[in-house]
């Protein structure tokens, strides 16, 4: 066993709201966050470190806001395999779009990056179909 440190920053952005932290196990489908089977570690208030016990395997570490927006309001790092222990850190970032997520600090892998943008291309949409359903009824409310 090793273990991981995360911190999530202070930030004005979701700062009433606790993140939900949860890693990648096959044995265990507690929920699926994009298709991963995943169980939870724990909850991050703003400015709040905690620190997890994880497996020394290679695994998918997703930090969500609630799980109605977990396949699009969502941010992984991909763990490494090995016995160091590890520390991260990250922040909610404002982007009404995409649910105000929480982002990993210094990430650059290429498929993190994808997440992140199909996470914002899908919240635009629901805001968009929100916005026509609400014109809609606005305008047969007054005709």
């Amino acid at each position: 066993m090793r273990k991981l440190t995360l911190k999530r920053k202070k930030s004005l952005v979701a700062s009433i709201m606790k993140v939900k932290v949860y890693i990648e196990d096959e044995n265990c489908n507690e929920i699926q966050i994009g298709g991963v089977p995943c169980r939870k570690l724990g909850t991050l208030k703003n400015g709040e470190e905690k620190t997890f016990e994880i497996s020394e395997e290679s695994a998918k570490l997703f930090v969500i806001v609630d799980k109605v927006s977990k396949n699009f309001c969502n941010d992984f790092y991909q763990l490494p395999a090995g016995n160091e222990d590890i520390s991260l850190s990250g922040k909610n970032v404002f982007n009404p779009f995409a649910g105000n997520p929480f982002y990993f600090d210094g990430v650059t892998d290429e498929n993190v990056l994808k997440n992140r943008k199909k996470g914002k291309k899908i919240g635009i949409a629901i805001a968009i179909s929100a916005f026509i359903v609400g014109f809609v009824i606005g305008f047969c409310l007054i005709v």
